[in-house]
């Protein structure tokens, strides 16, 4: 049977957070969904990790998460696909919400709130700007998408030609302000919980300053972020 959804995650040795996020997946107060790894390479475990807990397994090559999403995508059987980072936590109402959403004909697409998990209160206050940023852009017609986790109508992704592999950030950004002439992208206040461990790994200054901050400001210049001066390094 078709499942009303299909749950893609990229993957890059995530066996240490995988287990937390499928875990808040069997708790959704609507099961009718499929999990689809789209691994690029992992040596922890993390294929079978996830073929253990049921999901479906795609081995690629390492060419960014944007390549993992559309090549889950090309595998997944559901009209509606829900990317979602490996270190994400959902809430046990994030399909019911997905899905609510898009029982509006004119939403093709939206992205979720997201918090910190085990934040500190700088943590939480940076979040949560981010969160009154992203929802602001997207009300006055500028969606944004941080990444985190975000949804599509199936058909709409693939009129969109997917996520642009060229970029290695901002390319969640670029596929939410692509899809405005089909319909409404919008914000879904339903938070997901991340870790913290890019600013753990990299320190606050770099990871806001230039992987958010002036990679954002570049693309609203220029259209593009190019991944030979903005490749983030995997955190773990």
């Amino acid at each position: 049977m078709t499942p009303r959804v299909s749950v893609i995650v990229p993957t890059l040795d995530e066996a240490r957070y995988l287990p937390d996020l499928f875990d808040s997946l069997r708790r959704q107060t609507v099961q009718d969904f499929e999990i689809v790894i789209a691994d690029s390479g992992s040596t922890d475990g993390t294929r079978e990790l996830a073929t253990s807990a049921g999901a479906r397994v795609l081995s690629g090559e390492r060419k960014g998460p944007g390549e993992g999403r559309n090549r889950g995508t090309r595998a997944a059987n559901g009209p509606v696909l829900l990317f979602m980072d490996a270190d994400c936590i959902a809430p046990p109402t994030l399909l019911q919400s997905v899905l609510g959403a898009l029982e509006d004909p004119s939403v093709i697409g939206g992205a979720t709130a997201f918090l910190p998990q085990d934040g500190r209160g700088i943590d939480r206050l940076l979040f949560g700007f981010a969160n009154a940023y992203q929802r602001a852009m997207t009300e006055l017609g500028f969606p944004h998408n941080a990444g985190y986790c975000f949804f599509f109508r199936r058909d709409a992704f693939e009129k969109l030609g997917g996520i642009r592999e060229d970029m290695l950030l901002n390319e969640t950004h670029d596929l939410a302000l692509r899809s405005r002439p089909l319909g409404r992208f919008v914000f879904l206040p339903v938070p997901v919980r991340t870790s913290m461990r890019r600013f753990r790994t990299y320190g606050y200054a770099r990871t806001i300053v230039r992987e958010y901050v002036a990679s954002t400001l570049l693309y609203y210049l220029t259209g593009r972020t190019p991944s030979d001066k903005f490749r983030p390094k995997p955190a773990r």
